[in-house]
């Protein structure tokens, strides 16, 4: 099994484990999301194992060599790669007690704008047809809620309301809470899934354990489940939240009502669904045709 950089960079820097421990307590105690620490630990675990040095130790020098490596390599890292290592460096540096470097910046990049990725209505079909009860269960409610994967790890059966056929969907992205519908037939599968897997507290949880799942087991049972269905093995768990989306518009939904669903702080976020989805539009409307 190939060796974690975590496992690298504390090999090549010992005094390092020491650090990051403390790092990832004090965000824990600032309340910071547990996917951000995660993601910043990740960074600087790959910035102290190219460097060799404590983070606290990076000179001007090392920091613009390991940002240009990062912008020299091919295919160059997604944007989010580049910001969960400045920000991660700069919280790191904070939380200890240690002046930031003034040269600490995001590097200019020019983003590639990708529209979403969806599936088709029919692949959805084909998908949870193929599916056994858990992976069904699974993929309807992600689908059906347009869930995050870390907020179907988290779900709680006290968040479901079988009588009102809404979610309670707790601490997603931005710490906020929202509430979505839930559709009968979503219903239906979770008593069913219920009656196979009993069991209070979180929906999903590990087969033969007593505690929840992560999000790389969703990531790799939605492949196998694509494998099973034919479908393309590379659409990712997040492209079923991309088709709640994209689904919703073509049904007749409104933005506003797709944006309050999703969770979006903002519509400009959910209006990059408008390109992808296809939506009837009326050609020729006479407006006064309209008025009397």
């Amino acid at each position: 099994m190939p060796e974690k950089i975590s496992d690298k960079a504390i090999s090549k820097v010992p005094t390092f484990a020491d650090r990051i421990s403390l790092f990832q307590s004090k965000l824990q105690i600032c309340g910071r999301a547990a996917g951000t620490i995660t993601d910043y630990s990740h960074a600087l675990y790959k910035a102290v194992y190219q460097v060799g040095k404590l983070p606290e130790d990076f000179s001007q020098q090392d920091l613009d060599a390991y940002l240009k490596s990062m912008l020299d390599r091919k295919p160059q890292p997604a944007v989010s790669q580049f910001k969960h290592f400045v920000y991660g460096l700069k919280s790191y540096l904070k939380a200890l007690g240690y002046p930031e470097l003034q040269g600490l910046a995001m590097p200019t990049i020019r983003r590639v704008k990708r529209l979403p990725r969806v599936f088709s209505v029919e692949e959805i079909r084909t998908l949870l047809r193929s599916c056994e009860l858990y992976s069904k269960t699974l993929f309807a409610v992600i689908y059906d809620c347009g869930l995050r994967s870390g907020e179907a790890c988290r779900l709680d059966w006290t968040d479901i309301s079988f009588d009102r056929r809404q979610v309670h969907v707790r601490m997603g992205k931005g710490r906020k809470d929202r509430i979505v519908p839930i559709s009968a037939n979503t219903l239906k599968v979770l008593k069913a899934y219920r009656r196979d897997y009993p069991g209070h507290g979180l929906v999903f949880k590990a087969f033969g354990k007593d505690k929840g799942i992560g999000t790389d087991f969703i990531r790799k049972r939605l492949r196998g489940a694509l494998a099973l269905a034919g479908l393309d093995t590379s659409h990712t768990t997040h492209d079923l939240r991309h088709s709640y989306a994209t689904h919703l518009l073509e049904a007749g939904e409104d933005i506003q009502t797709v944006q309050h669903r999703l969770g979006h702080k903002s519509v400009s976020t959910t209006m990059v669904y408008l390109h992808v989805a296809k939506i009837e539009t009326n050609r020729g409307i006479c407006l006064l045709d309209t008025i009397f």
